[in-house]
């Protein structure tokens, strides 16, 4: 079952620019909003997202954004909700009909996880994962942002957890966690930490954690 929470209507594509014109909706504006906070997070940091920063980046115009989203926790709010609900949808691509496939065979998770880590570290995502790691340094601070990040963290693990379990997995609970946070380190790893990206190498290092780190 794919969380809940992952199940938000997307009106436009992965961080595509859109005119609220195009749809009239206070909704499509607070998505273009949306989207343009998370490319000054990723590009300014938390020290740019101002009002203005963000004015500059959607074009509608000096104070347009300040009517959609008054404070800066506005802003941060607007971008954590377009922030999960896409890595859910992306999530939910690569593996929601998995969690109906009865034993699942082992290469297929592999090829199946190394194509998300290959999504999720390369644009328009990559812009996601830059501004998600400057929002958790905001969540060790504000109570607030922390509940946000360990509930869509919590709900990745139950969506990894049922993959598992059609696995015919003894502990599934366990390994679903080993293997978001393996996921979660080799995005880092892509992104944040490495001069270079792994490339051909990428698999096979998903295919040696998994044996290594799966209980059995």
């Amino acid at each position: 079952m794919v969380p809940r929470r992952w199940q938000v209507p997307l009106l436009c594509g992965p961080m595509a620019r859109i005119k609220a014109t195009d749809t009239g909706t206070k909704v499509a504006r607070r998505q273009v909003i949306a989207a343009a906070v998370i490319d000054v997070l990723a590009e300014q940091g938390l020290r740019g997202l101002t009002h203005r920063a963000v004015d500059a980046a959607v074009g509608f115009g000096s104070g347009a954004v300040n009517y959609h989203a008054p404070t800066r926790a506005h802003l941060v709010r607007l971008a954590l909700d377009e922030l999960f609900a896409r890595d859910g949808v992306v999530a939910a691509t690569h593996f929601a009909d998995l969690i109906s496939t009865p034993q699942i065979p082992m290469a297929v998770v592999v090829d199946r996880m190394s194509a998300f880590v290959q999504e999720m570290t390369a644009p328009p995502a990559r812009q996601r994962v830059v501004a998600r790691h400057m929002l958790l340094a905001e969540a060790q601070v504000d109570p607030q942002i922390r509940a946000e990040f360990d509930a869509h963290r919590g709900a990745f693990v139950e969506f990894a957890a049922n993959i598992v379990t059609a696995m015919d997995h003894d502990y599934p609970a366990i390994t679903a966690e080993v293997v978001v946070i393996m996921i979660e380190g080799l995005i880092q790893r892509q992104v944040l930490i490495g001069a270079t990206p792994l490339a051909d190498s990428l698999h096979p290092i998903i295919a040696g954690l998994l044996r290594s780190w799966t209980i059995e």
